[in-house]
């Protein structure tokens, strides 16, 4: 039984990754935004969102979280289901890196426009060179556009 799980697991992991690399389509910040909102849309009809927004997660844990979510009834859209990832693995991306020269309240505190986010993000990140790649900065950027006027992640 624990095998055939384990092989439906992969299956499914599989084919969502080629589904991915078919649509290898750039990211943009309206994605986190619709991410986010998916995420409050969906989410909420079963738990509170602080557990997912106080949890820090790699890409391949938060693929295991939707996964087990979907098993239990939560639908998305390929593109949604997308959307929410990219936004959780943002938002940890955040969590984990900014939190490193400053409290996370700092930039949760802003709002600024996707562009301005991209320019504070890449200064931020050359003091630590290294610390986050082109892709990352641009995902951090588009999580803190999405936040909108909120302050605290939980």
């Amino acid at each position: 039984m624990k095998k055939t799980a384990l092989l439906v697991f992969i299956i499914i992991l599989v084919s969502f990754v080629a589904a991915y690399a078919e649509n290898n389509e750039p990211v943009t910040f309206q994605d986190f935004i619709e991410g986010k909102a998916a995420l409050e849309e969906n989410c909420m009809e079963c738990h509170s969102l602080e557990w997912p927004l106080k949890k820090i997660a790699g890409r391949e844990e938060w693929e295991i979280t939707l996964n087990k979510m979907a098993s239990k009834g939560a639908v998305l859209s390929k593109k949604k289901r997308l959307q929410v990832l990219e936004y959780l693995v943002a938002k940890s991306t955040f969590q984990q890196n900014c939190s490193l020269c400053h409290e996370l309240a700092r930039p949760l505190e802003k709002n600024k426009e996707f562009q301005a986010w991209v320019e504070t993000v890449k200064r931020m990140s050359e003091k630590k060179p290294g610390l986050l790649t082109d892709e990352e900065i641009q995902a951090v950027s588009g999580f803190l556009t999405a936040k909108g006027a909120e302050t605290k992640l939980y």
